[in-house]
């Protein structure tokens, strides 16, 4: 099952609450505070040699809904995508993902993550994607998953394992790897009228075949690696 990568960047809320318009990343998160929906926060700061390491703050993908919603006017559905993305935010799986970040890399690829964290992606993505489905108003919009499996004028040829392949706009070059001949992602089609639409495209991964794993193998004793990855202290801010 390939599943859409369960968290995001402000970037990625604020290009969803103004298409196309180069909205400032804080300005988006402003916007929605002002308006009620503060986007709950999980802060990595990596360490190396007992000095930090840079500082990258990930959202819940339910708050892509959030903006959406917002921008819709609706706002029931803003306050009920605000309400999952929360939930998502402080859930135990979302513990232990952020636990590997702290450990690994700022962006790391989704499938060694996911690896990492003996499937704790792949339940939070699960999680995730059924909060989704009860989102009242998702309906509007055309989602698939599926490999890019070709480049051609611009586009990314995504073959969804439907009949029909899709033609999405080629990810800009500062996410090159996203739109690689290979790369597993997510589109969201968003119609304007007949003739104009929005679409996004996220990276997706192959969820791991037993996501409720919190460490990789059989039953075994844990090494003190692996025991004080799971007791680490994780700063995750409401």
């Amino acid at each position: 099952m390939i599943l859409p990568f369960p968290l995001a960047t402000s970037e990625e809320i604020a290009g969803v609450l103004r298409p196309g318009g180069g909205l400032r990343s804080d300005s988006a998160l402003r916007t929605l505070r002002e308006n009620g929906l503060a986007a709950p926060q999980m802060s990595v700061v990596p360490r190396s040699g007992g000095a930090a390491r840079g500082r990258m703050v990930w959202y819940s993908s339910l708050m892509l809904d959030v903006a959406r919603f917002h921008r819709w006017r609706d706002h029931e559905g803003a306050r009920s995508a605000l309400k999952a993305a929360s939930e998502m935010s402080r859930h135990r799986s979302s513990m232990h993902v952020i636990a590997a970040l702290l450990d690994g890399e700022l962006e790391p690829g989704p499938g060694r993550l996911d690896e990492a964290t003996g499937g704790a992606l792949s339940r939070l993505a699960l999680l995730s994607e059924s909060r989704r489905q009860g989102l009242s108003g998702i309906g509007r919009l055309g989602r698939s998953t599926g490999v890019v499996v070709d480049r051609s004028n611009g586009l990314a040829i995504v073959d969804t394992g439907e009949a029909a392949r899709l033609g999405v706009p080629a990810p800009p070059v500062e996410q090159a790897r996203l739109g690689a001949i290979g790369s597993l992602v997510a589109v969201e089609l968003e119609r304007l009228d007949d003739r104009s639409s929005f679409v996004w495209v996220r990276p997706a991964f192959e969820a791991s075949p037993d996501p409720h794993s919190r460490v990789p193998g059989p039953p075994h004793l844990l090494s003190e690696v692996q025991r004080r990855r799971i007791e680490r202290d994780v700063l995750v801010v409401g």
